[in-house]
């Protein structure tokens, strides 16, 4: 019961950056299951990179996103970016699948500056911060030249 409660903020400035990408149609959300089945409940979601028990109980959950098609999505959800060694090889391969002016969008806690500077350097424009408790989501638009 807890969960939800501490999910839900986080949720909702998701969704938030969403709109405000104006990112419409289908998302992935990279490795948080329950972040995962929130947004089920509105959009159309591809659970990616979850742990099998996680995997089990959401339908379509996929084990990354080499099998998503190019620029099929609208947008990525992906957690805890300043924090991955590997951030731009993952950045990469999320957009990658993202439609050109679709969002990505990560999740990390703390670390706003390193966030917005990984964003920056994977080549995503338009860069938004919300925070949501220690939660800090940052979105970015992806641009294919």
């Amino acid at each position: 019961m807890l969960g939800g409660l501490f999910v839900t903020p986080t949720v909702t400035a998701i969704v938030e950056a969403l709109a405000s990408a104006r990112a419409e149609g289908p998302i992935a959300v990279v490795g948080h299951g329950r972040i995962a089945a929130a947004l089920a409940a509105v959009r159309e979601v591809t659970p990616v990179g979850l742990s099998p028990r996680a995997a089990k109980k959401l339908a379509g959950a996929v084990a990354d996103t080499s099998g998503i098609a190019d620029g099929s999505l609208a947008a990525v959800v992906g957690m805890a970016i300043a924090g991955d060694e590997a951030w731009a090889a993952t950045l990469a391969a999320w957009s990658r699948t993202v439609r050109d002016g679709g969002a990505i969008v990560f999740v990390d806690r703390g670390y706003a500056p390193e966030a917005s500077r990984r964003a920056l350097c994977a080549g995503l424009s338009e860069l938004e911060q919300r925070r949501a408790g220690r939660a800090v989501i940052t979105s970015g638009l992806v641009t294919h030249l």
